[in-house]
Protein backbone atom coordinates (compact mmCIF):
# COMPACT_ATOMS: atom_id res chain seq x y z
CA UNK A 1 0.00 0.00 0.00
CA UNK A 2 1.27 3.45 -0.84
CA UNK A 3 1.26 6.46 1.44
CA UNK A 4 -2.03 7.72 0.11
CA UNK A 5 -4.51 4.92 0.78
CA UNK A 6 -6.36 7.06 3.29
CA UNK A 7 -5.13 10.46 2.10
CA UNK A 8 -5.82 9.61 -1.52
CA UNK A 9 -9.28 8.61 -0.52
CA UNK A 10 -11.82 10.84 -2.03
CA UNK A 11 -9.80 11.65 -5.18
CA UNK A 12 -12.58 10.01 -7.17
CA UNK A 13 -15.15 12.22 -5.49
CA UNK A 14 -13.01 15.30 -5.30
CA UNK A 15 -12.77 15.50 -9.07
CA UNK A 16 -16.55 15.36 -9.30
CA UNK A 17 -16.56 18.55 -7.23
CA UNK A 18 -14.19 20.40 -9.59
CA UNK A 19 -15.75 23.32 -11.38
CA UNK A 20 -16.33 22.93 -15.08
CA UNK A 21 -14.81 25.62 -17.26
CA UNK A 22 -16.25 26.75 -20.56
CA UNK A 23 -17.12 23.86 -22.85
CA UNK A 24 -16.41 20.35 -21.58
CA UNK A 25 -12.98 21.05 -20.11
CA UNK A 26 -12.47 20.53 -16.41
CA UNK A 27 -10.80 23.32 -14.48
CA UNK A 28 -7.22 22.31 -13.65
CA UNK A 29 -6.30 21.84 -9.98
CA UNK A 30 -2.62 21.89 -8.88
CA UNK A 31 -1.55 18.37 -7.92
CA UNK A 32 -0.31 19.28 -4.43
CA UNK A 33 -3.47 21.26 -3.77
CA UNK A 34 -5.55 18.32 -4.92
CA UNK A 35 -3.70 15.91 -2.59
CA UNK A 36 -4.08 18.30 0.32
CA UNK A 37 -7.77 18.73 -0.37
CA UNK A 38 -8.27 14.95 -0.65
CA UNK A 39 -6.45 14.34 2.63
CA UNK A 40 -8.57 16.95 4.39
CA UNK A 41 -11.71 15.50 2.83
CA UNK A 42 -10.84 12.01 4.06
CA UNK A 43 -9.92 13.23 7.56
CA UNK A 44 -13.26 15.05 7.82
CA UNK A 45 -15.04 11.76 7.16
CA UNK A 46 -13.29 9.63 9.81
CA UNK A 47 -16.31 9.92 12.11
CA UNK A 48 -18.55 8.24 9.53
CA UNK A 49 -17.02 4.84 10.34
CA UNK A 50 -18.65 4.98 13.78
CA UNK A 51 -21.94 6.02 12.22
CA UNK A 52 -21.89 3.04 9.86
CA UNK A 53 -21.02 0.74 12.78
CA UNK A 54 -23.97 2.07 14.80
CA UNK A 55 -26.43 1.60 11.95
CA UNK A 56 -25.27 -1.90 11.02
CA UNK A 57 -25.23 -2.97 14.64
CA UNK A 58 -28.78 -1.78 15.26
CA UNK A 59 -30.13 -3.04 11.93
CA UNK A 60 -28.55 -6.45 12.39
CA UNK A 61 -30.00 -6.82 15.89
CA UNK A 62 -33.44 -5.74 14.68
CA UNK A 63 -33.44 -8.17 11.75
CA UNK A 64 -32.15 -11.01 13.94
CA UNK A 65 -35.05 -10.47 16.32
CA UNK A 66 -37.53 -10.37 13.44
CA UNK A 67 -36.10 -13.56 11.92
CA UNK A 68 -36.14 -15.38 15.22
CA UNK A 69 -32.39 -15.87 15.19
CA UNK A 70 -32.29 -17.88 11.96
CA UNK A 71 -32.58 -16.59 8.35
CA UNK A 72 -35.28 -18.17 6.20
CA UNK A 73 -33.37 -17.49 2.97
CA UNK A 74 -29.68 -18.22 2.43
CA UNK A 75 -27.21 -16.68 -0.04
CA UNK A 76 -23.50 -17.12 -0.75
CA UNK A 77 -22.84 -14.40 1.83
CA UNK A 78 -24.37 -16.43 4.67
CA UNK A 79 -22.21 -18.44 7.04
CA UNK A 80 -23.23 -21.63 8.79
CA UNK A 81 -23.30 -19.73 12.08
CA UNK A 82 -22.79 -16.12 13.22
CA UNK A 83 -19.11 -15.18 13.67
CA UNK A 84 -17.98 -14.77 17.27
CA UNK A 85 -16.63 -11.28 16.61
CA UNK A 86 -19.16 -8.49 17.09
CA UNK A 87 -20.28 -6.22 14.28
CA UNK A 88 -18.51 -3.19 15.75
CA UNK A 89 -15.29 -5.08 16.43
CA UNK A 90 -15.32 -6.43 12.88
CA UNK A 91 -15.73 -2.98 11.36
CA UNK A 92 -12.97 -1.63 13.59
CA UNK A 93 -10.73 -4.46 12.41
CA UNK A 94 -11.41 -3.53 8.79
CA UNK A 95 -10.73 0.13 9.59
CA UNK A 96 -7.46 -0.65 11.39
CA UNK A 97 -6.05 -3.20 8.95
CA UNK A 98 -7.85 -2.63 5.65
CA UNK A 99 -6.11 0.67 4.99
CA UNK A 100 -9.11 1.95 3.08
CA UNK A 101 -10.73 5.37 3.09
CA UNK A 102 -13.69 6.23 5.32
CA UNK A 103 -15.80 6.76 2.21
CA UNK A 104 -15.40 3.04 1.44
CA UNK A 105 -17.51 2.27 4.51
CA UNK A 106 -20.24 4.55 3.21
CA UNK A 107 -20.16 3.04 -0.26
CA UNK A 108 -20.17 -0.47 1.20
CA UNK A 109 -23.34 0.35 3.11
CA UNK A 110 -24.89 1.80 -0.05
CA UNK A 111 -24.04 -1.36 -1.99
CA UNK A 112 -25.67 -3.43 0.77
CA UNK A 113 -28.79 -1.25 0.54
CA UNK A 114 -28.92 -1.99 -3.19
CA UNK A 115 -28.67 -5.73 -2.56
CA UNK A 116 -31.61 -5.65 -0.18
CA UNK A 117 -33.67 -3.78 -2.78
CA UNK A 118 -32.83 -6.49 -5.31
CA UNK A 119 -33.86 -9.36 -3.03
CA UNK A 120 -34.94 -9.52 0.62
CA UNK A 121 -32.67 -12.57 1.01
CA UNK A 122 -29.79 -10.09 1.28
CA UNK A 123 -31.21 -8.36 4.34
CA UNK A 124 -28.38 -8.10 6.82
CA UNK A 125 -28.33 -10.36 9.85
CA UNK A 126 -25.74 -12.05 12.02
CA UNK A 127 -25.21 -14.76 9.41
CA UNK A 128 -24.42 -12.62 6.36
CA UNK A 129 -23.35 -9.17 7.56
CA UNK A 130 -19.64 -9.87 8.02
CA UNK A 131 -19.02 -11.42 4.59
CA UNK A 132 -21.24 -8.92 2.79
CA UNK A 133 -19.64 -5.89 4.39
CA UNK A 134 -16.11 -7.22 3.93
CA UNK A 135 -16.71 -7.83 0.23
CA UNK A 136 -18.49 -4.52 -0.33
CA UNK A 137 -15.75 -2.54 1.43
CA UNK A 138 -13.00 -4.24 -0.56
CA UNK A 139 -14.82 -3.54 -3.83
CA UNK A 140 -15.32 0.10 -2.82
CA UNK A 141 -11.62 0.44 -1.96
CA UNK A 142 -10.62 -0.88 -5.37
CA UNK A 143 -12.99 1.56 -7.03
CA UNK A 144 -12.17 4.83 -5.21
CA UNK A 145 -8.78 4.49 -3.52
CA UNK A 146 -5.49 5.12 -5.30
CA UNK A 147 -3.81 2.27 -3.43
CA UNK A 148 -5.36 -0.87 -2.01
CA UNK A 149 -4.40 -4.32 -0.76
CA UNK A 150 -4.78 -7.61 -2.61
CA UNK A 151 -7.73 -9.96 -2.19
CA UNK A 152 -5.46 -12.35 -0.30
CA UNK A 153 -4.70 -9.67 2.27
CA UNK A 154 -8.35 -8.65 2.56
CA UNK A 155 -9.27 -12.29 3.13
CA UNK A 156 -6.88 -12.41 6.08
CA UNK A 157 -8.34 -9.21 7.47
CA UNK A 158 -11.85 -10.63 7.15
CA UNK A 159 -11.02 -14.10 8.41
CA UNK A 160 -12.16 -16.07 5.37
CA UNK A 161 -10.41 -18.01 2.60
CA UNK A 162 -9.06 -16.08 -0.37
CA UNK A 163 -10.91 -18.32 -2.83
CA UNK A 164 -14.18 -17.62 -1.03
CA UNK A 165 -13.60 -13.87 -1.10
CA UNK A 166 -12.80 -14.02 -4.82
CA UNK A 167 -16.14 -15.70 -5.43
CA UNK A 168 -18.01 -13.24 -3.21
CA UNK A 169 -16.45 -10.32 -5.05
CA UNK A 170 -17.63 -11.56 -8.42
CA UNK A 171 -21.08 -12.32 -7.02
CA UNK A 172 -21.40 -8.80 -5.64
CA UNK A 173 -20.20 -7.14 -8.83
CA UNK A 174 -22.68 -9.01 -11.00
CA UNK A 175 -25.53 -8.40 -8.54
CA UNK A 176 -24.76 -4.68 -8.70
CA UNK A 177 -24.34 -4.92 -12.46
CA UNK A 178 -20.89 -3.36 -11.93
CA UNK A 179 -22.64 -0.09 -11.03
CA UNK A 180 -20.30 1.26 -8.34
CA UNK A 181 -20.17 4.98 -9.08
CA UNK A 182 -21.88 7.51 -6.86
CA UNK A 183 -21.87 11.24 -7.58
CA UNK A 184 -20.50 13.45 -4.85
CA UNK A 185 -23.80 15.23 -4.39
CA UNK A 186 -25.58 11.91 -3.91
CA UNK A 187 -22.81 10.75 -1.59
CA UNK A 188 -23.11 13.82 0.66
CA UNK A 189 -26.88 13.47 0.68
CA UNK A 190 -26.57 9.80 1.65
CA UNK A 191 -24.29 10.70 4.57
CA UNK A 192 -26.87 13.22 5.79
CA UNK A 193 -29.49 10.46 5.62
CA UNK A 194 -27.24 8.14 7.64
CA UNK A 195 -26.66 10.82 10.29
CA UNK A 196 -30.40 11.45 10.60
CA UNK A 197 -31.02 7.71 10.87
CA UNK A 198 -28.39 7.41 13.59
CA UNK A 199 -29.87 10.32 15.53
CA UNK A 200 -33.35 8.81 15.26
CA UNK A 201 -32.17 5.41 16.50
CA UNK A 202 -30.30 6.98 19.41
CA UNK A 203 -33.36 8.98 20.37
CA UNK A 204 -35.51 5.84 20.26
CA UNK A 205 -32.97 3.98 22.40
CA UNK A 206 -33.00 6.81 24.94
CA UNK A 207 -36.81 6.73 25.09
CA UNK A 208 -36.75 2.97 25.69
CA UNK A 209 -34.22 3.36 28.49
CA UNK A 210 -36.26 6.13 30.10
CA UNK A 211 -39.43 4.02 29.87
CA UNK A 212 -37.71 1.15 31.66
CA UNK A 213 -36.69 3.28 34.64
CA UNK A 214 -38.70 2.83 37.81
CA UNK A 215 -40.25 5.97 39.22
CA UNK A 216 -39.56 6.37 42.95
CA UNK A 217 -42.39 7.97 44.91
CA UNK A 218 -41.59 11.12 46.89
CA UNK A 219 -41.39 10.13 50.59
CA UNK A 220 -44.21 11.43 52.77
CA UNK A 221 -43.63 13.60 55.84
CA UNK A 222 -44.58 10.65 58.10
CA UNK A 223 -41.96 8.51 56.38
CA UNK A 224 -39.32 11.20 56.85
CA UNK A 225 -40.15 11.51 60.57
CA UNK A 226 -39.57 7.78 60.97
CA UNK A 227 -36.01 8.03 59.60
CA UNK A 228 -33.48 8.01 62.51
CA UNK A 229 -31.59 11.25 62.99
CA UNK A 230 -27.95 11.32 61.99
CA UNK A 231 -25.37 11.16 64.78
Amino acid sequence: RGAGARGGAGVHYWFSRAKMAAGDKMEMIPFREMLSACAADAAAQEHIVGVVADLLEWQCASNDEELGGRPTQVTVFHGHSPPKITVRAYLERIRDFGGCSPCCFVLALKYMDKLEVLDSAYRINSFNLHRTFLTATMVAAKFVDDFYFSNNYWAKVGGIANTELNGLEMELLFLLNFSLHMKREAYDSYIETLLRRQASLREAATVRRMASLKIVDTPSREHLRAVPAAM
